[in-house]
């Protein structure tokens, strides 16, 4: 998911779904985070954290594969 397609994806909506579907917060944030750079992904975090109502420390944390 490369940052272009996210510009133009009602990413409330996606969160929506996603959480409707029975996703968790670190699933979701695996999924929207996957294959971007830190920079992309911290830029993410910045509009999707809130969303998700967590930190976007919260967001960068949980992106991680560990």
């Amino acid at each position: 998911m490369s940052e272009s397609f996210l510009r133009y994806t009602d990413l409330a909506a996606a969160i929506q779904l996603a959480k409707s579907k029975g996703l968790t917060t670190t699933q979701i944030v695996r999924v929207l985070a996957a294959n971007l750079t830190y920079a992309e992904a911290l830029t993410l975090a910045r509009r999707a954290a809130p969303l998700l109502e967590i930190k976007v420390s919260e967001f960068m944390r949980l992106r991680r594969n560990d």
